[in-house]
């Protein structure tokens, strides 16, 4: 979540905000970019030109998407003033066109999801492939051309060799028997049917989740794909990467216990702190028209959130994360690089007074809410 607000003319220019990018589909595939404040949509189709992965769904989507939407769910609040991304974060969205100014559309930190296009040409084709090697496989009894199977075409091939190259005539011979048609008995042949079934419901399944997703299915265009090496680096930069990948809630819930206990001095001592009452669910998450759902124009200011019932983003807001994330990096950070990913992974780790107090408010809205119900 980066923290740019709005400046002056000449400084406008320069402005950059971080978002994040879903791949593939995956809520745990959020990876972040940093973007100019003038680029548009049509900017962000450069990163699947440049990473030379495959980001789509499945194979049986296209490689590039053919737009995007932005997440329009308000997210999950820290409470150091992170902003997660929920579980419904696809499900609430809203499209935007490749021309629009990515910064009028977004907050920092946002999510946009690019829209994918089916590939219907190579579903298709997939799933004739498996359909005519399973009725390869059918029991002789049933099929029209019944001893075609791979496994008998194979075996032919196989009785070839050991009577040509090894001069067993014999162990040939009783190979080639077993792709005579009506050979193998029928139980034997139900059964290896039935296999073969569930192996090439496995095969479909496998591709169609995106378990099995290559850049491309051809491995002569995967032998050609470029590695990564100094200059594609250079490339992605200047796509916007960073290289860091948004937290679950889950991640970061496990994370920031362990940050916590560390930090105060071990389990014993956090016990005694009285952490694990509030570490079990150290944040909120929020409901219509607060987080990512507030309006890029309210008029909202920071210290509204330590009265208002909503919690509405503003350019206050995100200036205080920054201004105390700054103050860590030139002050009690040992190591800037990895407490720079943490923030971009997990949000901030340390907030100042009024960001605490803030949440503390809209942790009580929620508690009072609760009772109510």
């Amino acid at each position: 979540m980066t923290t740019e607000v709005p400046k002056q003319d000449d400084e406008l220019n320069d402005a950059r905000i971080e978002i994040y990018v879903r791949m593939n589909d995956d809520h745990e595939k959020d990876y972040c970019f940093s973007v100019g404040i003038d680029d548009d949509f049509h900017s962000l189709l450069k990163i699947f030109d440049t990473l030379t992965l495959s980001l789509r769904p499945s194979i049986f989507y296209k490689q590039k998407p053919i737009g995007f939407k932005i997440s329009n769910d308000p997210g999950y609040l820290t409470e150091n003033g992170g902003l997660l991304f929920t579980s419904k974060s696809s499900d609430n969205s809203k499209p935007v066109k490749l021309s629009d100014k990515i910064s009028e559309h977004c907050w920092p930190g946002h999510l946009v999801l690019p829209v994918w296009k089916e590939d219907n040409f190579k579903f298709y084709n997939f799933s004739l492939i498996l359909l005519l090697w399973l009725y390869t496989d059918l029991p002789d009894t049933w099929s029209p051309t019944p001893g075609i199977c791979l496994t008998n075409q194979v075996s032919k091939i196989l009785s070839i060799i050991i009577e040509n190259v090894f001069n067993n005539s014999k162990l040939a011979a009783d190979i080639y028997a077993e792709t005579i048609p009506y050979s193998t008995g029928l139980t034997a042949q139900y059964v290896f049917f039935s296999v073969h079934i569930l192996k090439i419901i496995f095969i479909f399944l496998f591709a169609w989740t995106g378990l099995y997703n290559p850049y491309s299915i051809n491995p002569l265009v995967n032998a050609k794909v470029p590695k990564l090496d100094e200059s594609k680096k250079n490339d992605l930069i200047a796509v916007g990467w960073t290289g860091s990948r948004k937290a679950t809630i889950d991640e970061f819930r496990e994370f920031y216990r362990e940050y916590r206990i560390k930090e105060v001095g071990g389990i014993v001592k956090a016990s005694r702190a009285g952490l694990f009452e509030t570490l079990g669910n150290p944040g909120i998450t929020l409901s219509e028209n607060e987080g990512f759902q507030s309006d890029l124009k309210n008029e909202t200011r920071l210290t509204d959130l330590k009265s208002s019932n909503l919690f509405t983003l503003n350019y206050e807001f995100f200036e205080e994360i920054g201004v105390e994330f700054e103050k860590l990096l030139s002050g009690s950070s040992t190591n800037p690089n990895q407490d720079i990913k943490n923030f971009r992974k997990y949000g901030p780790l340390k907030s100042s007074k009024i960001i605490k107090d803030i949440y503390s408010h809209r942790k009580q809205v929620q508690l009072e809410s609760a009772k109510e119900k």
